[in-house]
């Protein structure tokens, strides 16, 4: 089948700007369903609105051109929208204007119900119920229009729409200064265009671009200056002169451990007012026992003449320090700088790298310390010639021909798990370096049978009694372990290396017969720790069994074992009954009851000087020999 049309209108008298085009109102709903699918219902609004704008401003300046009266012209807009097809009918349409007499518009309101908005209804079939207005387009229409008309910024708004489920569409018209005035923007014939968003948005996203390059070549470079083992000085050095600001790195009590970017008289200054600042601040995150709560993100901190950028350092899951870009008040300035949040990304990587630094350093520490503990080790168990002590003990950089002392601390736990006891001993070994490093004590820490056992050389006390700094040691170990119990064995000084073990027997001695916490030294023991030698155990235990008999040979037996902790006690005190009900939380009476069976066993009367100094020197003995043990209990 073929066609032909030979006829054609081609209208050759309409111009293009007059010629109308007709479509049907759901083409325009779907016009509308494809715009919210490609640039959003948030956009939506604002590219109708234009678009009535123009097609109301093109309509108005063709009625300017018929010279109809300002009253006349008010009345064509809504036969201009019915004819349009826009709505079907209007109204309670009001409006009063009055103009200067240069014929400026001075005042502007008009008010109105839009019947049969078609806009409303292809809103309401394509996504339902609004929770605003949806009548862009004849809101655009009547303002362009108008605006047109009158030549000045008029803007229409509805105030109900029957696409938000209202009954009827009604709006208001006012210049849009009076919105502006009242507190409404004149959108949104203002909003910025798409294109002009797209522009933005690219530019945003190069410049998010080269930041993250930035950031990444920043990670980089750290990343090859912890590798080439630098130190936290250098991290600090590189940092501030990579970005410019001034850096600082601090311990958990703020003491200073590098800084960069700032004079020595400028950290002084803002050390002081940081302090001031810390003491005096009610946030709870400086206080040592609230560290924990510090999360892994900078925070900011400001004084009147400082800001802080603080991130946390973490080693081992430890918080260990802060990491600190400052921001300092310049001369002539009314504050201090303000920081870039992109500031925060900076710190976190230069934290992270400091964090590893410091957590290098400390294993290296740890692990040199530990060489020096196993080397003290091997010296007490004689597994090592002298000559081999002496080659080996300059690595310990300690001057090994020089007088000594040894000091042995017990705080053992027979109720300890294995897995535990393991643990805290690590614990204690840490603690005790840290302590002596901090101190600039140089010593050897060691573990011998469940003890912690020190060398320390004389020259390092300066000249002062060496149990002065162990009690401040123990001190510091009861304050940081409140749980424990800590007795320490301070020998007699020593002199020659090899000798070590005879000064550790020294030590460990004083520390079984000592009944109090806190350092105690071998001469307080006096005579018996002269006496008492673990080279003579046969000879004590036999007169153990012969002055002890018959509760000795059954030392197993946990009744005898109470007898004898009470015939302990009650010698080590002297005969005193009071300090010895206290001591075991006996009754008066129930003591003397036993202190009666205990002479009644041993035969021997326990009020004479003699057999209770005789008595107490043989048990004694045996603790010191280890063949009894009241800690078990």
């Amino acid at each position: 089948m073929r066609i032909e049309i030979n006829q054609e209108d081609h209208n050759s008298g309409t111009a293009d700007s007059v010629r109308k085009i007709s479509t049907s109102s759901s083409a325009l709903g779907i016009l509308r369903q494809q715009l919210v699918k490609n640039i959003g219902l948030a956009r939506l609004k604002s590219f109708l609105f234009q678009f009535g704008w123009e097609m109301g401003s093109n309509d108005g300046k063709e009625a300017l051109e018929t010279g109809k009266s300002k009253e006349d012209l008010i009345k064509y807009g809504p036969f201009m929208h019915i004819i349009n097809g826009h709505i079907r009918g209007i109204e309670k349409h009001r409006c009063a204007y009055e103009l200067d007499e240069c014929g400026k518009l001075t005042y502007y309101h008009g008010t109105g119900v839009w019947i049969g908005s078609f806009e409303a209804a292809e809103h309401l079939k394509h996504f339902g119920v609004s929770r605003e207005p949806v009548c862009y387009m004849l809101t655009g229409y009547a303002s362009g229009f108008v605006s047109t008309v009158f030549g000045e910024t008029l803007i229409a708004r509805e105030l109900t729409c029957v696409g938000k489920g209202d009954d009827h569409c009604s709006w208001v018209v006012k210049p849009a200064r009076v919105w502006e005035d009242e507190g409404s923007a004149a959108e949104p014939l203002n909003t910025t265009p798409i294109v002009q968003e797209l522009e933005l948005t690219f530019e945003q996203l190069l410049e998010e671009r080269t930041f993250v390059t930035n950031l990444a070549n920043f990670q980089k470079q750290l990343t090859e200056e912890i590798a080439n083992g630098c130190t936290a000085e250098e991290i600090a050095s590189f940092v501030s002169g990579m970005l410019d600001l001034p850096v600082l790195i601090e311990d958990i009590d703020h003491r200073l451990i590098a800084y960069a970017g700032l004079s020595h008289k400028q950290y002084d200054e803002l050390s002081t007012d940081w302090e001031t600042y810390v003491l005096n601040e009610t946030n709870e995150l400086f206080k040592r026992n609230e560290k924990k709560h510090w999360s892994s993100r900078p925070k900011w901190f400001s004084t009147p003449f400082q800001k802080r950028l603080v991130s946390p350092l973490v080693v081992e899951r430890k918080l260990v320090g802060y990491c600190s870009f400052l921001y300092m008040q310049k001369e002539g300035a009314s504050s201090p700088d303000e920081p870039s949040e992109r500031d925060e990304l900076f710190l976190d990587r230069v934290a992270g790298a400091v964090s590893l630094v410091l957590l290098n350093e400390k294993t290296k520490f740890e692990s040199f310390e530990r060489m020096k503990g196993n080397f003290f080790e091997q010296i007490l168990d004689g597994n090592i010639s002298e000559d081999d002590v002496l080659k080996r003990g300059k690595y310990t950089g300690l001057d090994l021909n020089e007088p000594y002392y040894i000091a042995v601390i017990d705080t053992k736990d027979n109720m300890m798990k294995a897995k535990h006891h393991f643990l805290w001993q690590e614990q204690l070994l840490d603690t005790t370096y840290t302590w002596f490093y901090q101190k600039k004590l140089g010593i050897m820490a060691g573990l011998k049978n469940g003890k912690l056992i020190l060398f320390l050389p004389k020259s390092v006390f300066s000249g002062q009694p060496a149990e002065k700094p162990l009690r401040a040691f123990c001190h510091y170990l009861k304050k940081t372990f409140p749980n424990r119990m800590f007795r320490c064995g301070l020998s007699t000084e020593g002199c020659g290396i090899m000798q070590a073990f005879k000064y550790y027997e020294e030590a460990l001695l004083t520390v079984k017969l000592s009944n109090r916490v806190g350092v105690s030294t071998f001469e307080s023991l006096g005579i018996v720790g002269v006496l008492i030698s673990s080279r003579n155990k046969n000879g004590i235990e036999r007169i153990a069994e012969r002055e002890l008999a018959p509760l000795w040979p059954q030392q197993d037996d946990p009744k005898q074992m109470e007898m004898l902790k009470t015939l302990y006690v009650f010698l080590q005190n002297g005969g005193k009954l009071e300090s010895t009900m206290n001591e075991l939380s006996l009754s008066l009476s129930g003591l003397r009851h036993r202190i009666r069976r205990l002479e009644e066993i041993l035969g021997k009367n326990l009020r004479e000087p003699a057999i209770m100094h005789e008595l107490l020197l043989i048990m004694k003995a045996l603790i010191a020999i280890d063949r009894l043990n009241f800690s078990k209990d």
